[in-house]
């Protein structure tokens, strides 16, 4: 009889040791399943990260940098295993920090020459401003060389529309972009640089009125 129980007991830990060992593989095989699903995406974040990287290089003309990862240092099975999700974290970090800082780069690249963090319109208005103040100057030179005259009605309008339209073309050098922007083909992108022509003809109509005023009433 002893002989027996202690039988029945060897089977009953036999089955709980099968049950726990298969119990533990099923725990294992979740884990790795999800670790295997965890580095797919990873992988795939990764991929398009490079495609991106690599289309805004070429955007900005400059050459691709070597992205071959380097091979791992040997570790344990132990410290290996349980580093592995602390491994897939981290590189999620960091792909979404080498995200961040290739947007960054790439809103760098784009802002205007003059005053990059400025609205447009304070660009414009410096450019529309000083063009206009020269073109005064020289209203006033020549009204004090000449003392006026006839001609003083030219000189009121087309100074300021001449500066109007230099006005126009140093805005759109002030807005363009500081580094050009190529497509995949290598073509240069043509961007889109604000002008706002109303604000220089409304200076320039200003500063026919100061002349005006200057050289026939004051």
């Amino acid at each position: 009889m002893n002989a027996l129980n202690d039988y029945n007991e060897l089977v009953h830990e036999l089955a709980k040791l099968d049950a726990d060992t298969a119990a533990g593989a099923e725990r294992t095989g979740k884990r790795l399943a999800r670790r295997r699903q965890a580095l797919e995406a990873l992988r795939t974040e990764l991929d398009e990260e490079v495609a991106s990287l690599a289309e805004g290089c070429a955007a900005l003309r400059r050459p691709v940098p070597d992205l071959a990862p380097a091979p791992p240092a040997a570790q344990g099975g132990d410290g290996a295993d349980g580093e592995v999700e602390t491994v897939l974290r981290d590189a999620r970090v960091r792909l979404r920090e080498a995200g961040d800082a290739r947007l960054a780069t790439m809103r760098a690249a784009q802002r205007p020459t003059l005053l990059p963090r400025a609205h447009h319109v304070v660009r414009e208005l410096l450019v529309y401003g000083a063009a206009m103040a020269v073109c005064f100057s020289g209203q006033l030179i020549w009204l004090r060389a000449t003392g006026g005259g006839d001609s003083s009605w030219w000189v009121a309008f087309l100074p300021p529309v001449l500066a109007a339209l230099v006005g126009y073309v140093l805005v759109g050098a002030a807005n363009k972009p500081r580094v050009p922007m190529y497509d995949r083909a290598g073509k240069p992108i043509k961007a889109v640089v604000p002008h706002n022509p109303r604000l220089g003809v409304t200076l320039a109509v200003v500063t026919m009125a100061l002349f005006a005023y200057v050289a026939f009433f004051a």
